[in-house]
């Protein structure tokens, strides 16, 4: 799989101390009893390792997976990394330095979408690992699938409260370049009260509201319509696509 590159100027970061320390906490609204974890127990930058996002994806999409995904368009898979990884993806999500988002022809249109992103790269520790482990999910479903998959790219997605993004897919008018979608949820403790659920039309016209549960990973095709409902809460997420055209480098931060 190809490693995604770019020329965007690194993004500062404090790996010298713990995270959740002098770092942002877990996404929890029970900011006490992430007070509370011991110093000692949280990972640092320097300490993380792919290893340590290592996930077994062919066990995970077992047949019945691969079989809901073909025909329905859409799988879910909870618990996806170890705690140490999504520890360091919570904290990693919380100070990096957020851009506008825009629309795929370079024009913000704030009215159908509200996020503020950042390109994952190789300047992202967590981030950057958690990129490779999607890759070899790629290389999972290029072998069952043969869906041609070539590179995978993601950015860190921030939704303030009473934002959302409007119904659309992943692809534009005539393009395909999108193979696979798929969101990894950030947020501990949500609920429905929250909003920010990602509602989905399946390959059958069935819709379906998927809440954005830390350590959740939402799989789905990229021609689905879907939509970001109203975050009542500051919402978290890793916005990730599995593409079948070359690498493209980047030219800038809002795309």
């Amino acid at each position: 799989m190809t490693i995604v590159t770019s020329n965007l100027n690194p993004t500062t970061l404090p790996i010298a101390h713990p995270i959740g320390a002098d770092n942002p906490p877990p996404l929890s609204p029970n900011s006490e009893a992430n007070n509370n974890k011991n110093a000692n127990d949280m990972p640092t930058q320097h300490a993380l390792q792919l290893v340590d996002f290592a996930v077994n994806w062919e066990q995970r999409l077992d047949n019945t997976q691969l079989d809901k995904l073909v025909h329905e368009g859409w799988i879910i898979i909870d618990e996806v990394f170890e705690s140490k990884a999504l520890l360091a993806l919570q904290a990693e999500s919380g100070f990096i330095d957020y851009r506008d988002a825009q629309l795929t022809d370079g024009i913000q249109v704030s009215d159908i979408r509200g996020d503020k992103i950042r390109w994952i790269t190789k300047d992202f520790f967590a981030g950057f690992y958690y990129l490779n482990s999607i890759n070899q999910l790629a290389a999972v479903l290029n072998r069952a699938l043969f869906a041609g998959i070539r590179h995978s790219e993601a950015h860190y997605a921030c939704y303030p409260v009473g934002f959302g993004y409007q119904w659309h897919s992943d692809n534009p008018v005539g393009r395909d370049e999108r193979v696979i979608s798929a969101v990894f949820y950030l947020n501990d403790d949500w609920s429905a009260d929250d909003g920010g659920a990602l509602e989905l039309v399946d390959n059958q016209g069935r819709s379906h509201k998927i809440m954005p549960a830390a350590n959740r990973l939402i799989i789905f095709n990229s021609n689905l319509m879907h939509q970001v409902q109203i975050a009542h809460r500051q919402r978290y997420s890793i916005a990730t696509w599995m593409r079948r055209d070359g690498l493209v480098p980047f030219v800038g931060d809002n795309i």
